[in-house]
């Protein structure tokens, strides 16, 4: 029997589990970029994901 996850929900589930305590929203944006551009043939993500972790940490850091 072969079960397909969809990759986010897996994702979401072992930042659960795993208690790694990452803000659900930057998983979703750093996934939502990789499946938006995963077809791309000349796709620079990287950039795109760093923008959105930095991003991040300067919110999470304002808000301490």
């Amino acid at each position: 029997m072969i079960h397909k996850s969809d990759p986010l929900t897996v994702l979401l589930k072992l930042n659960s589990k795993l208690k790694l305590d990452l803000d659900e929203q930057l998983i979703y944006d750093c996934y939502q970029v990789q499946k938006d551009h995963q077809y791309d043939r000349d796709r620079n993500t990287l950039a795109k994901v760093q923008a959105i972790v930095e991003e991040s940490l300067v919110e999470n850091k304002e808000a301490n």
